[in-house]
This record gives structure tokens, sequence and C-alpha cells, in this order.
């Protein structure tokens, strides 16, 4: 996706909410290195591109490697929680495979510091069922599509959101289908990392368990390894989670047909998706 002028202040936004998590203050030496790579051009960039040059700068700047770990910590425990409660929704429901899906997408709530989600776990406890009864907009291609395939190449997004995750990769594989997880090579944000899956437990719920190999917003496919590239070409099928996921691959040549789920949570993501803000999405693509 290209960035838009709103991406901006909302990049900006999350830089000085992660500083305030660093707690060393250095919020203004964050500013100056955001400013900078806004001042370094941004029009006609990938926006997923974008992010990464700021938390980048930002990172170096804070001088903290993880500024969200203890905020992953807490989202992974809170939304476990409500793991049981959503398999119970699953295996009640008429179309267990949309509801499902409809799970994984109101995880992707768990995204914290933008200004357009929410910004402390504990508010996720509020809110789980009315986003259940929210209810998905979902294309029919790609239930047929999850349905058809046997192997799936499934790109996580964010801690919290990730617990929520498990009830669909559950029904996945009870379906007979072999699941490959991707989580990022570095922390970024509060999207899991290798040593959050081993520390949750999610590497367990897979076939197999691959990064994305660097510090980057969403897949970067230009730095990514060859194991990630040899799973993208030998899957049926890949599930992307989240809005970075999208944001980072939805101009990109897979080759492969891909499911974005997520939660629409701005303007435009929701545009570029064919959604409106607040949805959640699941939506079908041949790359």
């Amino acid at each position: 996706m290209k960035v838009k002028p709103e991406c901006a202040p909302c990049l900006m936004r999350r830089a000085i909410f992660q500083a305030g998590l660093a707690g060393n203050g250095r919020e203004f030496q964050v500013i100056s290195a955001v400013s900078k790579t806004f001042a370094d051009g941004l029009s006609g960039r990938n926006s997923a591109e974008v992010a990464t040059d700021v938390h980048r700068g930002a990172y170096a700047a804070m001088g903290v490697k993880d500024p969200y770990l203890q905020l992953k910590i807490a989202s992974d425990e809170i939304a476990e929680r409500y793991v049981d409660v959503a398999e119970k929704e699953v295996s009640s429901s008429d179309d267990p495979l949309r509801t499902a899906l409809e799970v994984a997408a109101l995880g992707n709530i768990m995204d914290f510091g933008s200004g357009i989600a929410i910004d402390d776990p504990n508010e996720f406890k509020g809110l789980f069922n009315s986003l259940m009864s929210q209810g998905i907009d979902a294309d029919e291609k790609a239930l047929q599509a999850i349905d058809a395939a046997s192997s799936v190449l499934y790109i996580f997004d964010n801690c919290g959101e990730s617990q929520m995750d498990k009830v669909l990769i559950r029904l996945l594989r009870r379906m007979g289908k072999r699941i490959t997880g991707v989580v990022r090579g570095e922390p970024i944000l509060n999207d899991m990392t290798m040593v959050d899956a081993r520390r949750t437990g999610i590497d367990k719920e897979l076939d197999s368990i691959l990064t994305t190999g660097v510090f980057a917003v969403g897949v970067d496919m230009k730095r990514a390894p060859k194991d990630l590239r040899d799973a993208i070409k030998n899957a049926d099928l890949i599930i992307s989670k989240g809005m970075a996921n999208y944001e980072s691959l939805s101009l990109e040549k897979l080759g492969k047909p891909i499911v974005y789920v997520l939660r629409a949570k701005c303007a435009p993501v929701a545009e570029s998706i064919g959604a409106e803000p607040g949805d959640n999405v699941v939506r079908f693509f041949e790359q």
C-alpha cells in the first residue's frame, strides 16, 4: 500500500507512545529522528517501508530494543483468557470457519499507540463480546480458498492477537491443513517474535515456524530470508494477519493466493482493501 498523508501523524503518535514506554526521557530525540525520516521524503513510498524507517530511527534514539515487551506479555495473558470462550463460539457455530476468522480478525484490535485501536490490553476485556457481535466482512472466495488449501503459510501480527489466532489455527489443523507460521525477525512494535511464540506456546500449535529475518514492519520481501521465500513458493495459500502485513505485501507479486484477515482500523487501509473503518475484514487476492 502506498503511504498517505494521514500516515504521518499516526506514525509520529506511535513513536511518541513507544518512547513513553521506554521511560528514559528521550521523547524529543525520538521526535527529531522521526521528523528526519519525514524530511527525507514520503511521497510514492510503501507505507510499511516508511514505518520501518520511522521505527528504526525511533528505536535508535530510545536505545531500547523491545519497548513493548511488558505490553506484549500482558496482552498475551489477557487475550489467553478468552481462547476457551472463542473456541466455544466456533464449535457452536453453523459456519465454524467464518466464526474462527471473525475471532482472528477481532484480535487485531490489540495494536497500541496509534490512536486507532486500544492503548492498554485491559481494554480488550470490555470489548470481546461487542467485537464478536459485530460480525465480519468476508469474501466467499476467501472461505473457498482456505477450504481448498492443504498447506497454509500463516503470517502473524501482534501479541495478544496471536492468542485469537490460535482458535483459527486449531480449526485449520482439524481440517487437515499443514500450517507454517511466520513471526517477526526482530522486536518491532508489539508484533510477535520467535521469543514471544515460544514464551506463549504458539510454536507448538504449528507444524513449523519461520521468521521474517529482519527488523521490519510487516514483511520486507526485498530482505526476506531464503527459507521464507521457499515457504511462500511451496504453500497452497497465504493467510496474512493485520494491517502491517497487508501494507507491506499488497503491492508484491508473490505468485500465490493470499487471504488478508484484519481489522481496518484506519481510513487509508480501509479504502485500500475495500471496507469501512472499524470493519473486521477477510479479503482474497490472487498475487
